[in-house]
């Protein structure tokens, strides 16, 4: 599947919301008046997607043929060619690189300095995705750049280093 399928489109209140999926991922929703919901799962399925309809939050004010995609989903992603499945999709080409969104590293109780942890990506074709690491303290900012394969040892190192510290605190000891 190329393009979103286009669902019958009445202007209607909707009164159902049809979830759209591939593969194992939730993409986006169709809403649908009851008339045309039928109509529209199977234009769904007609376009390589499931279709799961399910009940409308009364609270939710949408007409019929109203379509939503999850910017995080893969229907996204094809809907705009060239950003990864995880890329904010903000201001790639500005920026000269495709980002997540942050990932705070938090313990919930003060600390020395605030970390935050984001896959990046430079535009080029054949870049490969990154994790960058950014630290903040009072006014300083330091970054670290880490190729996937450094950060996947890295995972490994810490858990490691996490093992010993909690043995020591213990009174264990690891050789």
């Amino acid at each position: 599947m190329s393009t979103l399928p286009t669902p019958p489109v009445c202007g209607e209140p909707a009164t159902v919301r049809i979830e759209l999926y591939t593969a194992d991922s939730l993409d986006g929703c169709a809403y649908t008046c009851a008339a045309h919901s039928a109509q529209a799962t199977a234009v769904v399925g007609r376009a390589g997607l499931d279709a799961h309809p399910v009940g409308l939050a009364p609270d939710v004010d949408r007409p019929c043929g109203y379509l939503h995609v999850y910017a995080t989903g893969r229907l996204a992603t094809r809907e705009r060619p060239g950003h990864p499945r995880w890329c904010d999709r903000d201001e790639c080409e500005r920026r000269g690189q495709h980002r997540s969104r942050a990932r705070h590293v938090g313990t919930n109780r003060p600390e020395a300095f605030i970390v935050d942890v984001r896959l990046v990506q430079a535009l080029h074709p054949t870049a490969e995705p990154m994790v960058n690491l950014t630290s903040v303290a009072g006014g300083a900012a330091a970054s670290l750049v880490l190729s996937i394969g450094q950060a996947r040892v890295l995972r490994y190192r810490l858990a490691h280093l996490l093992d010993e510290a909690k043995a020591a605190r213990n009174g264990g000891r690891w050789s």
